[in-house]
């Protein structure tokens, strides 16, 4: 009898908010009914001239893959992308942070697994 590597699991990074909680980021690490799909959603927060953005790095079939998507204002809506971007069960790093013109502030990271 041999014991085999247990699979990991896909986990999500649920919601990660900047420092100042003026936005935040979801990472659905396997978006429901479609089981290998990621999505991403970023949300501005408040009206304070400032935008969020969110970058997510991970591992896809050729390297290192990054995908940035930014809310550039409280409008009431927030932006989302979803794909196969990541390989299955592989780290995600999870970056969400407040721009304006060349300006960043604010900062949190997460981790997930894809």
């Amino acid at each position: 009898m041999s014991l085999a590597a247990q699979a990991q699991a896909s986990r999500n990074a649920g919601w990660i908010y900047t420092s100042n909680q003026s936005g935040a980021v979801f990472f659905d690490a396997d978006l429901n009914g479609y089981p290998g799909m990621e999505k991403i959603t970023v949300c501005d927060n408040t009206s304070d001239g400032r935008g969020i953005r969110a970058e997510v790095s991970g591992t896809n079939g050729s390297g290192s893959t990054w995908i940035f998507l930014s809310d550039p204002s409280n409008d009431g809506t927030c932006e989302s992308v979803q794909g196969n971007f990541f390989i299955e069960d592989t780290y995600v790093g999870v970056v969400v942070y407040e721009y304006w013109g060349d300006n960043t502030a604010h900062l949190a990271t997460a981790t997930a697994e894809a």
